[in-house]
């Protein structure tokens, strides 16, 4: 079963509405992509652009605003889908792992967030918001 799980910055009180700072990691129960004090926001709305994109797409690349590497989705001829990033890589998960892992880490992300007053201005955060939105509608497209 696949895994998305955000940790917010302790130091810093990563819980800032504007830049939401901590750890994400990705698992699968055997491997896992640690990202490390990273803008949880834009990683997230990354990782959800990408599994938008994987849809109509065998192989996306998404850059994430703020960091160095691609995310990269891989879709096998089955339609399972494989994440990597920094040499890091998932192996292939069924598409409906990935969408209810995005969909449980995604409702964290915007529950521990809705108080503060800058968090409407957050632009990344909307396309979370959207994901979140359309899930929760019955409206599930895959791709």
């Amino acid at each position: 079963m696949l895994n998305i799980k955000i940790d917010f910055d302790q130091e810093s009180d990563g819980r800032d509405e504007i830049d939401p700072l901590g750890d994400l990691t990705i698992s699968d129960g055997a491997s896992t992509i640690f990202a490390g004090t990273v803008y949880l926001d834009s990683f997230l709305a990354g990782l959800i652009s990408a599994y938008n994109q994987s849809g109509a797409a065998a192989h996306v690349a998404v850059e994430i605003m703020e960091e160095p590497h691609l995310l990269l989705i891989e879709t096998t001829p089955e339609g399972w889908l494989s994440i990597s990033y920094e040499n890091r890589k998932i192996a292939p998960q069924p598409r409906q792992d990935l969408k209810a892992a995005l969909l449980v880490a995604a409702r964290y992300l915007l529950r521990s967030l809705p108080g503060l007053p800058g968090s409407k201005r957050n632009s990344f955060i909307n396309p979370i918001r959207e994901f979140v939105a359309v899930q929760s509608n019955g409206d599930v497209k895959d791709g």
